[in-house]
Formats: structure tokens, sequence, C-alpha cells
């Protein structure tokens, strides 16, 4: 009797976890979401409202509907920031265009068109510049993410983001 009861505990143990994977995969669907970000702000410095939602900027250039990481390369850079952005790259297809802007007028666009400030890094006080930055932008040119390109986290961060990111306009087509 005793043999019959430690057998039918270890049936239950190995089983009911397969069992409960089994519901949630059935009737359950993993979802993330990601963040808008920038919202608009009208001449006075004001967050603009839709009723009780707030509206978002969205990249003027951003008419080609696709996905787009666009990375500021300045003057010099460094290998890091070399290094990462071929990383990103890597992930270039139909739906996701990796742009690099270089030249004189980056500082002018990454301020003006996408609405780039310094980001602090997490673990100093320091300013990442505008011109160490990758974001990235959805097919209706919404900022989803800003990312320190130089730090391989948050690029690896952004990697994920943008996996994301396709997988929810993938979902949203069935």
């Amino acid at each position: 009797m005793k043999r019959y009861m430690k057998a039918g505990l270890l049936t239950l143990v190995l089983v009911l976890p397969a069992l409960i994977v089994l519901f949630l995969h059935g009737f359950a669907e993993n979802h993330f979401t990601l963040p808008y970000l920038q919202p608009l702000v009208d001449s006075t410095g004001k967050v603009v409202m839709n009723g009780q939602d707030t509206v978002f900027y969205q990249v003027p250039t951003a008419v080609e509907k696709n996905i787009k990481v666009v990375a500021f390369f300045g003057e010099n850079p460094s290998n890091q920031l070399i290094q990462q952005f071929s990383r990103v790259e890597k992930l270039a297809s139909d739906d996701v265009k990796i742009e690099a802007l270089k030249g004189e007028n980056v500082e002018k666009d990454a301020t003006e068109i996408y609405k780039i400030k310094p980001l602090i890094k997490a673990k100093s006080a320091e300013n990442i510049l505008y011109n160490e930055q990758f974001i990235l932008i959805d097919k209706e040119g919404y900022t989803r993410g800003v990312y320190d390109g130089t730090d391989p986290e948050d690029v690896d961060r952004l990697l994920a983001e943008l996996k994301i990111l396709i997988d929810i306009y993938n979902k949203g087509k069935d």
C-alpha cells in the first residue's frame, strides 16, 4: 500500500507541472509592450493632452512605414559605437531600416527632427551625448526607445525591444 502511495505521489509531482504548462500555453499568450516616449509639448513647454490622453511626438521623416533604428555619429565615433552599430545592422530587413546619421548637420537633426536630449548614464552622472545614441522608431513615427550606443547592455535591450516591436506588428496583422 505504501508503494502505491509513493508511486501516485511521484506521478502527481511529475505530471501536475506539465499539465499546468500545457494549460497556460494553450489558453494564455505572452504579450510585451513598449512605452511611447517624447510627449508633444506646446510653445509654453506644457505637454499636449487629448482629453485624458497624452499626445506623443511623431518623427516627421517616418513616412516609409518601417520600423527604424537611427544612430547618430559625431566626427570621430568611438570603436565601441561602431562595434555596437554593426550588431544592430544585422537586423536590417524589409520592415526594419537601420540609418546612421553623419556629417555636420547631425546635432541639428538629432535635436530638431528626432528631439534627442542627452541621456544620463545609469552607473554615473555622466551625460550621453546625442552622437552616441541610438533611437528606435515605430512604423507610425513614435519614438519607442533611446539607448546608449556605446553600452553593450543597452544595445542588447535595443535588440530585444526591436524584436518585441516586430512581434507586435506581426501579431497585429493576423
